[in-house]
C-alpha cells in the first residue's frame, strides 16, 4: 500500500503531462478517506480516470493529440531512473 499523498502527487505528474485537468478531483473523490492506496484499486483508477479517456478520442482536454503515453512514460522513467543510475554510471545504455 502507498500513502495517499504519494499517490496524488504521481497522479497530478501524470495527468499535467498529458493535458488532462481534473484527474486529481477525481481521485480526491474515489480515495477521499483513505490514508493509503492499493495498487489495485489505483490501477483501476488510472485506467477509468486517465488512460480510458487518453485511447477514447485521442486527444486530451488542451486540445492536444499526445503521441499516446509518452507523457506517461517520462513521468515513470524521472521515478524509476535512480533504480537504474549508480553514480554518475548508468546501467542501461
Amino acid at each position: 500500500m502507498t500513502p495517499t499523498v504519494c499517490v496524488q502527487v504521481l497522479t497530478q505528474s501524470l495527468a499535467t503531462r498529458v493535458g488532462l485537468t481534473d484527474v486529481d478531483k477525481q481521485l480526491d473523490e474515489r480515495f477521499s478517506s483513505a490514508t493509503h492506496v492499493e495498487f489495485d484499486a489505483y490501477s483501476r483508477f488510472l485506467a477509468d480516470a486517465l488512460f480510458s479517456r487518453l485511447l477514447v478520442d485521442g486527444s486530451t482536454e488542451s486540445g492536444r493529440r499526445p503521441d499516446a503515453l509518452d507523457g506517461v512514460d517520462e513521468v515513470c522513467w524521472f521515478i524509476c531512473a535512480k533504480s537504474y543510475c549508480v553514480g554518475q554510471q548508468r546501467l542501461l545504455a
